[in-house]
């Protein structure tokens, strides 16, 4: 007769090497997932620095046609004005970044990079041709009251307060500009 010799199944061991290999196991994922992350930031913190980059290009374009339209009103020259309302101003990339992905990746300077993007946003909405714009409009407006008015000048009193309130606007964009330019200059450092 033969014996078999059967060696009882030792859970205990069992359990000890499945614990350590599930700790293993979890520690890749985080590991990987850590790694992952870092990479999806630095990626995204390249892309705005890219984009910030690109706008500051945009704003000396946009800086040259606020001081050439300033000179057209000191000049009196304003028919000669030319613009276009297509500007490549665009909050798209920042827009596409998450708030606390932003937070991570630019921690105190946030405020800054938020103060940015809304600047841009306002010359955006309040550059060249929208200034150009407005005074046209009031202008227009105004002759079209002065009208019947034989005697009427064209650079009135009323018409140079339009032109000085446009001067104004500039001065202001011509000052958040170089803000926005100074601004960028650090957040790329």
């Amino acid at each position: 007769m033969i014996f078999l010799k059967t060696e009882s199944f030792n859970f205990q061991k069992t359990l000890l090497i499945a614990l350590i290999g599930a700790i293993i196991g979890q520690t890749l994922i985080l590991l990987i997932s850590w790694i992952k992350r870092k990479i999806s930031l630095s990626r995204k913190k390249r892309m705005v620095l890219n984009d910030l980059k690109d706008h500051n290009k945009t704003l000396d374009l946009i800086l040259e046609k606020h001081i050439e339209l300033n000179e057209l009103f000191k000049n009196k020259q304003t028919e000669f004005f030319t613009t276009s309302i297509f500007q490549t101003l665009q909050l798209d990339i920042y827009n596409s970044v998450e708030k606390s992905e932003l937070y991570s990746i630019f921690k105190k300077d946030l405020g800054i990079l938020v103060d940015i993007y809304k600047s841009i946003e306002f010359i955006k909405n309040n550059g060249p041709y929208w200034i150009y714009k407005d005074y046209l409009e009031k202008s227009n407006l105004h002759l079209e009251e002065k009208k019947n008015e034989p005697n009427h000048e064209f650079y009135c009193d009323v018409h140079m307060g339009i032109i000085e309130v446009s001067m104004k606007n500039i001065e202001n964009n011509l000052k958040t500009i170089q803000e926005i330019k100074r601004k960028i200059k650090k957040m790329a450092e």
